[in-house]
C-alpha cells in the first residue's frame, strides 16, 4: 500500500446536505486506487483517483441515508484504525511541509530581510 494523499473534503447530497470537511486517505494498492473515509469507516476504489473518491462520494452517502433510515445517527461517526489515521497525519504533515516552502519561496524569500522586519503580522481564522 502506497499513501498518495491526504484530503479533507465535503461530500454533497443533493441540494438537502453538505458535509462537515471529512478525512480521506488516497492509497493505491495492487494496481487500484482506494480512497478512505477516515471518519465512517468507509472507502472505495476506483481505476484513478478520480474515479475513487467518486465512488467514495456515493458509498459515504449510502453509508450516512442507512444512518438515516435505521434512526442510528447517535452512531454514525465510526473513526477508522489508528493506523490509517497515522498514515493521513504523515502525508498530510508533508503536502503541508511541501506546501509552506512553495509559499515562502513564491513571496517573502523574494524580499530583503530588513523591509521584512518592518511589516506586521496578523492572524486571521479558516
Amino acid at each position: 500500500m502506497k499513501t498518495l494523499k491526504a484530503l479533507r473534503i465535503k461530500i454533497k447530497i443533493g441540494e438537502l446536505w453538505v458535509s462537515p470537511y471529512l478525512h480521506v486517505l488516497l492509497t493505491r494498492e495492487d494496481g487500484v486506487f482506494v480512497a478512505r473515509c477516515l471518519d465512517f469507516t468507509v472507502s472505495s476504489h476506483g481505476q484513478n483517483e478520480k474515479d475513487a473518491l467518486k465512488s467514495l462520494a456515493e458509498s459515504t452517502k449510502e453509508y450516512i441515508l442507512t444512518a438515516i433510515e435505521n434512526s442510528n445517527i447517535e452512531n454514525i461517526y465510526d473513526p477508522a484504525h489508528n493506523k490509517y489515521w497515522r498514515m493521513f497525519n504523515e502525508q498530510e504533515t508533508k503536502q503541508l511541509h511541501k506546501n509552506f516552502k512553495r509559499s515562502l519561496s513564491k513571496s517573502i524569500l523574494m524580499e530583503s530581510p530588513k523591509g521584512l522586519e518592518q511589516l506586521t503580522a496578523e492572524v486571521t481564522y479558516a
